[in-house]
């Protein structure tokens, strides 16, 4: 088991239980190897959205490295409101593979790329405009 992931993990499962807009959270798939690591949780919140992710890391050099990612939340009825993630399916858009798909359908270049915390914060930031 890799000490450094496994840390990195709990700081994400920490962070979903303090976040006042998380409702709850469950932890789909939770692996960590000496040399990588993958989650996935569904999260619960608080307007009835959800926000399911991915990650699959790795450690080089003593840090964590989001080698794969897919951070995908959708209203109650089910239909996206924003998902960011880096599938090598937009190779066009500048930035590529990382970009986000916008509700509207607009795809878009990703030029930060994101991780757990991040999400968390674009979502608040979004649910606080609303």
């Amino acid at each position: 088991m890799n000490l450094r992931i496994e840390d990195y993990f709990d700081s994400i499962e920490i962070y979903l239980i303090q976040n006042p807009i998380i409702s709850t959270y469950e932890v789909i798939r939770k692996e960590i190897s000496p040399i990588d690591g993958k989650l996935r949780i569904k999260a619960f919140i608080e307007n009835n959205s959800t926000l399911e992710f991915f990650i699959y890391t790795s450690e080089l050099n003593q840090e964590i490295t989001q080698l794969k990612y897919s951070y995908h939340w959708q209203d109650f009825e089910q239909k996206i409101l924003r998902r960011w993630d880096n599938a090598p399916h937009h190779l066009s858009l500048s930035n590529a593979p990382h970009h986000e798909h916008l509700s509207n359908g607009i795809i878009e270049p990703s030029f930060n790329i994101p991780d757990f915390f991040f999400v968390i914060e674009q979502i608040e930031l979004i649910l606080r405009e609303t």
